[in-house]
């Protein structure tokens, strides 16, 4: 049987994972902008000058998701998916560094993307040219998918996941290279969001008393909402989270001597596959009702999904996917096998959905994405390439 990591080690070259990333850093790639065509192409290239195919799958006519496959030689085997996004959020302001720079400063690479998650891509591409490189002594195949719009409405992977079924394909694990801090994530929670539309009866401001101010109310409804948000956090699942509820947008009001007839508030919860949507609706609807009865006011009111559910999404400890990731992670000096949650929602849910064991595991921390100053660690960009690479080594390698 063959030593993968003694292997791995005399062709692996530290540098070139880190120079990936600043490069892909330096393309700007905002969801649903010329960009994320720019991006593909670029990664398209590196692929196709390491004698790794791709194919272009095209999402809505002006873009396109990348897929690169390498067979093993061998024969038939497992199919282990590597899956990323390409497209990032819109750059914002507040930069001490430059955005679009990949300026490395102490460890850190800078750069919209680079957390989330162009260094997990860097890493994927770099594994994969690593397993290449072996390919003459592998079985299965390893398949690499970078989608776009996962920032927006997950149009790249819906369309993969059409094609998937279409075709009948097969994948056997994945990885989703979200970042987690090099920490194994074994899912996530679901995700969903609501608007509640207050309404009262509008007046003169002068005789508010004639009045039902819907601002008012729905300002003692986000307070509720917040007394549910601490009851539900001691509801914690150890591999997911809790389920969660978060007030992100208030709109009401058309002048300060108007008493507001309606008010909307835009509600993000998150689920669990223990605490469904429709227990989360329950939820919502009991904040609601209490400040109604609590009042004693007889506003109305409605509550409606306005973003479709993303499902929860989990893997066993038990499965032979964590196994074999947690090996990999334990041969890299210095590094231990460790489990947590991930906090945010990704398209792991859309692979688990289709019945694929799918594991998340990236470099850089989820609290570092989306931010001013977004940053990866670029040890950890190095990291997670020689253990992508070491897992997929030893799972197409007949171990």
């Amino acid at each position: 049987m063959a030593d993968w990591k003694a292997l791995l080690d005399n062709e692996f070259d530290l540098f070139e994972p880190i120079s990936l990333a600043q490069r892909l850093v330096r393309i700007m790639s905002v969801s649903r902008t010329e960009g994320e065509v720019e991006i593909a192409r670029f990664i398209a290239n590196y692929f196709i000058d390491n004698g790794i195919p791709v194919e272009w799958q095209e999402v809505d006519g002006k873009r396109a998701n990348l897929v690169a496959e390498i067979q093993g030689a061998l024969g038939e085997g497992p199919v282990l998916l590597f899956n990323g996004h390409m497209d990032t959020v819109p750059v914002g302001s507040g930069w001490t560094y430059p955005p679009l720079g990949g300026e490395i400063v102490q460890n850190r690479l800078y750069g919209r993307g680079a957390c989330d998650m162009k260094g997990a891509l860097a890493a994927m591409m770099y594994a994969a040219k690593m397993v290449a490189l072996f390919a003459h002594s592998l079985y299965g195949k390893l398949k690499v998918v970078f989608v776009v719009d996962e920032e927006e409405e997950n149009a790249g992977i819906r369309e993969w996941m059409r094609v998937y079924r279409m075709r009948r394909e097969v994948v056997d694990y994945a990885i989703v290279g979200e970042p987690t801090g090099l920490n194994i994530s074994l899912g996530h929670r679901g995700v969903a969001a609501y608007r509640i539309e207050v309404r009262g009866k509008s007046c003169h401001a002068a005789v508010a008393e004639r009045g039902i101010n819907a601002v008012y109310y729905a300002a003692l409804i986000v307070r509720a909402l917040e007394e549910k948000r601490r009851e539900l956090s001691a509801l914690g699942d150890p591999d997911l989270g809790a389920p969660a509820v978060s007030v992100g947008k208030i709109l009401g009001g058309v002048a300060p001597n108007v008493v507001p007839e309606t008010c909307l508030l835009e509600v993000d919860v998150r689920t669990l596959p223990s605490f469904s949507l429709a227990r989360m609706e329950e939820v919502l609807r009991e904040a609601v009702e209490s400040v109604r009865e609590r009042e004693g006011v007889p506003f109305e009111y409605s509550i409606t999904q306005c973003i479709p559910h993303l499902p929860p999404a989990r893997i066993s400890r038990d499965s032979e996917l964590v196994e074999f990731l947690s090996r990999s992670i334990a041969d890299i000096p210095g590094e231990v096998p460790t489990f947590s949650p991930f906090p945010a929602s990704c398209e792991a849910s859309f692979l688990v959905e289709a019945g694929i064991p799918t594991l998340i595991f990236g470099p850089g921390r989820i609290e570092e994405a989306h931010s001013a100053n977004e940053f990866v660690p670029v040890t950890q960009i190095v990291t997670a390439g020689r253990v992508y690479a070491l897992l997929a080594l030893r799972l197409l390698g007949g171990e």
